[in-house]
């Protein structure tokens, strides 16, 4: 009675009480090796993007030249300006990118860059919240461009300034770039649609 007491629990369990079966010749055989994988090539990186090609300056501006306004030709003055220096016989194009940033503090945040070559307005621009776009709170960068055409026997200035309201500046203050673009022989252009239409 005792040993079918035993035997019952471990037919209710599923037990394998018999002896385990040989094992076939298939199972005896080893497992083929794996060919490793080729090593695959490592994407190649982007070329950086080709500097603007130098065209010569036309025979009428022998003397000058068209050279990179560096970071050794700026400076950071203060929270809210920024100074670059074009210097004296320079003549070409470039492009001046500034921006200034802040973080709103309050509903209703602004900023306004202002930049200035050479003591003529290039150009400024504003933004504040409003209730369709409202800003009351983190930073956003305000950034600005200016196309010009320069033709100089002095030293010129090009000066940004930045201003915030409800927000706070960064303090490295606002950011100045002069970037040395093709000739292409215009000197001025300006668009204006004549009165009387």
């Amino acid at each position: 009675m005792r040993i079918a007491y035993l035997a019952a629990p471990a037919a209710i369990l599923g037990l394998a009480l018999a002896a385990p079966a040989a094992p076939t010749a298939a199972q005896t055989q080893p497992a083929p090796k794996q060919q490793p994988r080729p090593a695959q090539p490592a994407p190649a990186a982007r070329a950086p993007a080709p500097p603007p090609p130098v065209v010569p300056l036309p025979r009428a501006l022998t003397g000058y030249a068209h050279p990179d306004i560096t970071a050794a030709n700026c400076r950071i003055e203060t929270q809210i300006k920024a100074v670059c220096t074009i210097p004296a016989m320079t003549a070409g194009r470039y492009v001046i990118t500034a921006s200034g940033t802040s973080t709103a503090t309050a509903d209703g945040a602004g900023q306004a860059v202002v930049l200035i070559v050479g003591g003529r307005p290039c150009g400024r621009a504003d933004r504040r919240g409003t209730p369709q776009s409202p800003w009351r709170s983190g930073a956003k960068t305000l950034t600005v461009a200016c196309d010009v055409m320069i033709l100089t026997d002095r030293p010129i200035e090009v000066v940004v300034t930045y201003a915030d309201d409800k927000a706070t500046r960064d303090p490295r203050g606002p950011t100045l770039k002069i970037d040395r673009a093709p000739w292409d022989g215009v000197m001025s252009a300006q668009f204006y649609v004549p009165p009387g239409q």
